[in-house]
């Protein structure tokens, strides 16, 4: 029985395929939703409101009783914050998608996985198609 020979060019090849990383379903997952989603901030400007009947007769009154005060109304801002385009991990208070996934994976959570799609391997998101 001879020694069989073996190329070292092909055990390498073998090698290289073996180890080489595959673009998975899991890959496209993870770079999809590692992009972050964006806070919009709107915000309104009112006109100043006049004060009405008593208050504002109460208020000439003070004014002109002090001399150096005077009445100057200002614009009123409403803020309106819409949080609807956030991923879930931005909302716990990551930064970036990779952090949120080790913390997972460290504290043994799968809140970064669907529900059942790693028990029946299914690769479809929407079964509403």
């Amino acid at each position: 029985m001879g020694k069989r020979e073996r190329s070292n060019i092909v055990r390498i090849e073998k090698a290289v395929r073996a180890t080489k990383r595959k673009y998975s379903h899991k890959l496209k997952d993870y770079s999809r939703e590692s992009i972050p989603g964006s806070l919009k901030t709107t915000i309104l400007e009112h006109p100043p409101s006049v004060p009405c009947g008593d208050e504002y007769n109460a208020l000439q009154e003070i004014i002109s009783t002090t001399p150096g005060v005077f009445w100057k109304p200002r614009k009123r801002k409403e803020y309106i914050i819409d949080s609807s385009q956030l991923k879930p991990w931005q909302i716990i208070g990551f930064e970036h998608y990779s952090d949120y996934v080790g913390y997972s994976q460290t504290n043994g959570l799968s809140g970064h996985t669907a529900d059942l799609d790693f028990l029946f391997n299914d690769d479809r998101e929407n079964y509403n198609d």
